[in-house]
């Protein structure tokens, strides 16, 4: 596994000699991890870079592993992390609780290697589906919220280009000295072309259909709506 597509792993343990054991055989396989010796350690831990994935032991002082996952869950921040438990237990209520509790995996003790590699290919694997379907649902938000926009920006904007087409040719039917015709119809004329570029915004409002972010000064994130464009437009 190459270390640009490693996934952010966290391994808690109280035991130092096995937690170092897993550190060191996860990285013989090219994966990094970090560790904690404690519940308290690691969401200090986790406080200062979001993991995703915690293999953590089930029996702790304190606070367990079973303790350390209800918390995890309950989090809005911290609910989505991927959650291997690690344990000696092997008895089919053991794995029941621990799953009903919100633990995604289950290893037991001793951990082979090679198992607990496959277990996180696994998880990058369910980790990748999930941010898809997120990015798919804010995808379909956005594409909702566009199309409500659109419609009510397209009612009034259509009254609005009617009216200034109206205004012009009165214009050119009122007695006026010339100069001040063509002063108003220059005006008419910048306001209609304002109102074509907003009818071709609400354009690319509906048919967008992949956003990009962008980011303006003083740290603004906006959808870059012309992002399309600039792709059509490369070679």
């Amino acid at each position: 596994m190459s270390q640009i597509d490693a996934p952010k792993i966290l391994i808690v343990d109280d035991d130092v000699s096995s937690l170092k054991a897993t550190q060191y055989q996860l990285s013989g396989k090219g994966i990094r991890a970090r560790t904690a010796t404690s519940v308290d350690m690691a969401e200090a831990l986790i406080g200062e870079e979001m993991p995703d994935i915690i293999i953590c032991d089930w029996t702790m002082p304190d606070r367990d592993g079973i303790d350390f996952v209800k918390s995890l869950r309950q989090n809005p921040l911290t609910r989505g992390i991927y959650f291997i438990m690690l344990t000696g237990r092997s008895g089919t209520d053991d794995k029941i609780t621990a799953l009903i509790e919100g633990v995604d995996d289950y290893l037991e003790k001793p951990v082979k290697v090679a198992e607990l590699e496959a277990r996180i290919i696994v998880a990058k694997r369910i980790i990748k589906l999930q941010r898809q379907l997120v990015q798919s649902q804010k995808m379909q938000t956005y594409a909702e919220m566009a199309a409500a926009v659109s419609h009510e920006i397209n009612n009034p904007l259509t009254g609005l280009l009617g009216y200034i087409e109206l205004a012009k040719k009165r214009v050119q039917q009122t007695s006026l000295p010339e100069s001040d015709k063509s002063r108003i119809q220059q005006m008419l004329d910048r306001s209609y072309e304002q109102g074509k570029r907003i009818g071709e915004i609400v354009k690319k409002l509906v048919s967008i259909k992949d956003y990009r972010v962008k980011t303006y000064s003083a740290g603004i994130q906006m959808v870059d709506i012309h992002s399309s464009d600039s792709a059509t437009k490369e070679p």
